[in-house]
């Protein structure tokens, strides 16, 4: 007789003092990834979800099956049963990614390069699903393969902003001896641009890069500029589609961005306000031809802008309007992961709290949240959210196991 049992040792949370939030139970260092497989019958899970103390007990999930006497659990998959074993704090924990300085409770410009004693103990606090490196976390190839490789081990999302031309953390740093690409606007072969790219980001311990650009630059004036492959809907749809090609090929996780398509609105979110003045039709005809695209060449990610359509969103932004994620997932296709726009854009923190903003991006339909501008008021957003019901655990877990399911796709669990 032949017998599984799924381990699963998911890590506890803690609130320290000084830079930290609150006191709590010591930390433990097993990261989500790590599984194990051997026999018995299944254990139950026990888990502490206190909302004002944000305490987690240590949880261990074990799961046995006997594939000679077939049950419910031979069913579920390997992202279920990771899922079966998590506590509410770590599933919320998962919808989020952040950045280093996030976590460890510092400014946002003190950029952190280095691991610390310190910062484990608050990755054990803060699981994220993900983390969002920018170009003052960068200081050397060996130092940066390090950096990384702390989030990786646990099981993390190491995302970064790679584009090619002006937009690169790496190949905008002169300590490192990469290709160096021409905007956009210029790239002939996408396909060649983001395998060259992809192949260095592994090398540095990277697993998802927030690329490619797929808004059309329709004029001069577009507030995209170079970034957009060219201002012909159909030229653009070919170059995502091949830019698509390469990640998956290379095995790095791609996000097309930013959905619908900054190219024609009024403004840039990063500091206020912006429209774009187009019904869903007018969309559909142009703005989304490279968004269906690439998510007919299975991109991952679609990253949601926080652009306002009053036609189809009213004054909401795109991040926050369920009309908007619906277009996305009926009309275009998508199954991915949605993830939003960074919400400590003006876009965002002019008009919502952190807590807001989290909270109706989800019930939106987004899946995670690029860096609140208060991650902790966030964090409580979702907490509060679940425990009355605003969110209901099937859509926790909904979007958690969806999550899970692409990191085990993409080998990072």
């Amino acid at each position: 007789m032949i017998r599984r049992k799924i381990a699963l040792f998911l890590i506890p949370f803690f609130l320290l003092c000084g830079c930290s939030i609150g006191n709590g139970s010591e930390p433990s260092e097993t990261p989500v990834s790590e599984i194990t497989t051997s026999a018995e019958m299944a254990e139950e899970t026990e888990t502490t979800f206190e909302t004002e103390a944000t305490e987690v007990t240590n949880t261990v999930t074990e799961v046995s099956v006997s594939e000679t006497e077939p049950s419910e659990t031979e069913e579920m998959s390997r992202a279920e049963l990771i899922l079966e074993g998590m506590s509410t704090e770590e599933k919320i924990m998962q919808l989020f990614v952040v950045t280093p300085e996030q976590i460890m409770g510092c400014e946002k410009t003190e950029y952190l390069t280095a691991i610390t004693d310190e910062f484990r103990d608050r990755l054990s606090q803060y699981p994220v699903g993900g983390v969002a490196i920018f170009g003052g976390n960068i200081v050397s190839p060996e130092q940066i393969t390090e950096f990384n490789a702390e989030f990786s081990s646990r099981g993390m999302f190491v995302a970064i902003d790679e584009e090619g031309g002006d937009i690169v953390r790496i190949a905008g740093n002169e300590n490192f001896d990469v290709p160096r690409f021409l905007p956009a606007n210029e790239i002939e072969d996408p396909y060649d641009m983001y395998a060259q790219i992809s192949e260095y980001l592994s090398g540095y311990g990277f697993n998802t890069d927030f690329a490619p650009v797929t808004d059309i630059a329709f004029d001069d004036q577009s507030v995209i500029g170079n970034r957009a492959f060219g201002s012909d809907p159909e030229e653009v749809a070919d170059k995502v589609s091949l830019s698509v090609d390469a990640f998956n090929d290379s095995g790095i996780l791609c996000s097309l961005k930013h959905f619908p398509g900054h190219g024609a609105a009024s403004a840039d979110t990063h500091y206020g306000f912006a429209v774009l003045d187009k019904t869903s039709q007018e969309l559909l005809e142009a703005e989304l031809i490279p968004f269906k695209a690439g998510i007919d060449h299975n991109a991952p990610f679609v990253m949601v802008g926080h652009i306002t359509v009053p036609s189809v969103t009213g004054d909401l932004p795109a991040t926050l309007s369920p009309e908007m994620m619906s277009i996305l997932r009926d009309d275009l296709g998508f199954e991915g992961l949605i993830i939003t726009d960074s919400f400590w854009m003006g876009a965002i923190t002019d008009s919502y709290t952190s807590d807001e903003a989290a909270v109706m991006a989800l019930k939106a339909g987004a899946d995670m949240i690029l860096m609140p501008d208060d991650l902790d008021l966030a964090l409580e957003g979702v907490r509060t959210a679940v425990s009355d019901g605003t969110l209901t655990m099937e859509e926790l877990d909904s979007k958690v196991l969806k999550v899970l399911e692409t990191k085990i796709s993409y080998g990072i669990i």
